[in-house]
Formats: C-alpha cells, structure tokens, sequence
C-alpha cells in the first residue's frame, strides 16, 4: 500500500473508531431511568402537617418527588397501600388487628395529641372527661351547665359518615367511650372546623393540636392541659401514634423517605407540629410544655 493511502486508511480507522466511541457513550446515557416520583395518600394530620414540608426538603436533598399528598383518611391509606395505588400510607392511629394480619411494613414517626377547641372568647379553660362526652353525645347543650355563657353548644366534627377518619375514631373510643355522637356541624376538614371555632363564639370540636390556630383556645381535661411533655408522660391520655407505612418492605426512593423522615432533620420537621418519636433539639417550646 503506498504511503498516501496507508494514511487516509489510517484516518478512516480513526474516524470510525471516535464514531463507535460516541455511540457508545450516547447509549448509556439513555439507559439512565429516571426515578419514579413517590405519592402518598391517607391521614390528613400526617399529610397537611408533615408530608409537605417534608417531601420538599426530601426533594431537595434527593431530587426524587411526590407526585400527590391525598388525604383522604387513615382507614384509606392504608387500603391504597394494600391495594399498591400508592407508595406511602399515612395512618393517626394504630394499626388494628386485622390490618396488622396484612403484613404492611410500618414505621412510627412521631405522637399527636388529640384536642379540644373553643373559641378563643369562650371563659370554659376546664373540662371533666364527663362533660366531654356529655358535649359531644348531645347530653349537655348549653354553656352554663359547664360553667360558661348561656349560650347553645354548636358541636362541630369533621364528616363522620363512611369513616376512614383516625380522628374521629380514636376520640369516641377514648373520650366518648365507645357512645355515638350527638348532633353535629360536619365540615370535610379538621382545619376547617377549627377555623369555624375561631369564627363562632358558641362552638367546640375536636382535633389534632397540630391545628392550633389564632382565635381558638385548648380545653384541659380533669385540669390536665393537652401538651406533648403531658402526653410523653401519659398523663394525657387523647394521644396516638403517627405512622408511616408500605405494602411490605420499602425499597429504592421509598426507602430513602423512610430513613429521611427518622433523620435529625426529619424529625426536626416532625416536632414543629408534633412529638417526635426521637428528640429534637428543634422542638418547639409550646410543644415541650
């Protein structure tokens, strides 16, 4: 071969070969996937007071997203994650028997107290757990007979027909032993109906203290006042866990969010509005009481 062509085949060789090379570099990055965004779906307590700060530092640090946050009751989360609709469910209460038979992988990320709310004109500061039940069967009606204004009681609840709320749940068994409630003001949302506490001077509901709000007031129950060092202590007893769960055990991005949310910082999200299942340095003061 002469020279002038032993060149251009080297050059042809060469071209071919950076032409092989940048296919092949081209074909790994398409094989790169891109993480499935995460969704989570169940108790509003969990969802409107943790999942939304949380999945977005979570996003920050991992770039991995929540496509949705559903709150649509403890009882359905946990029937999304059994299904596999979801990736996350979120429960307010403990898990039941039954449900515990189902095998779910579940993590407890934290404790809520279970309060009661008056307006914050309303001079009542005390109740008898008698007197809550009386209030919320429909049994006592008018203020004066528990030491406040002669006024009717409006009882305001969250919707009660279908179930599927923690909330409602655990404080008819607890604080109503099990009776039915009386007649009530149902609105969808617990932060609804402490907003309308804060507008009615006359009304009383229950939920999470992680609502608290301006214009509203916490009742004490036999003059224990519903803090979280009380319900560490267990001398308040509207208290329940707040939980995490999985279909089984979580792998990949979900298992990241479960290990994220047990992290010092995810727990420092955590005590804004709740007691952590670990200490927070960042607990706020009001919580700590």
């Amino acid at each position: 071969m002469r020279s002038g062509d032993k060149a251009i085949h080297v050059a042809t060789i060469l071209l071919l070969l950076s032409g092989f090379v940048f296919v092949s570099l081209s074909g790994c990055g398409k094989k790169t996937e891109e993480i499935k965004p995460l969704s989570y779906e169940g108790s509003s307590t969990i969802g409107e007071g943790i999942m939304p700060k949380a999945a977005t530092v979570f996003e920050e640090k991992t770039k991995i997203k929540f496509s949705s946050i559903s709150l649509l009751g403890s009882e359905n989360g946990f029937k999304a994650v059994v299904f596999g609709t979801v990736d996350i469910g979120g429960m307010s209460r403990a898990l039941r028997k039954e449900e515990l038979q189902q095998q779910p992988y579940y993590q407890i990320i934290g404790y809520d107290a279970i309060v009661i709310f008056v307006n914050g004109k309303n001079p009542v500061c005390n109740l008898s757990k008698k007197q809550v039940k009386g209030i919320f069967t429909g049994k006592i009606t008018n203020w004066k007979e528990v030491g406040g204004n002669d006024a009717e009681i409006v009882v305001v609840t969250e919707i009660r027909c279908g179930g599927g709320r923690a909330t409602i749940e655990i404080f008819r068994k607890m604080a109503l032993d099990g009776a039915d409630f009386g007649v009530t003001k149902e609105i969808d949302k617990p932060h609804d109906c402490v907003k309308y506490v804060a507008a009615d001077e006359n009304s009383i509901t229950h939920a999470s203290l992680s609502f608290d709000m301006v214009g509203v007031e916490t009742i004490s129950i036999n003059n224990i006042e519903p803090s979280y060092g009380n319900v560490k202590s267990g001398s308040y007893s509207l208290s329940r866990p707040l939980i995490l769960l999985s279909k089984e055990l979580p792998r990949g991005a979900a298992r990241q969010f479960f290990d994220f949310i047990l992290t010092p910082e995810g727990q420092a999200i955590v005590s804004e509005k709740f007691m952590p299942i670990r200490s927070s340095k960042s607990m706020s003061p009001k919580h700590q009481k």
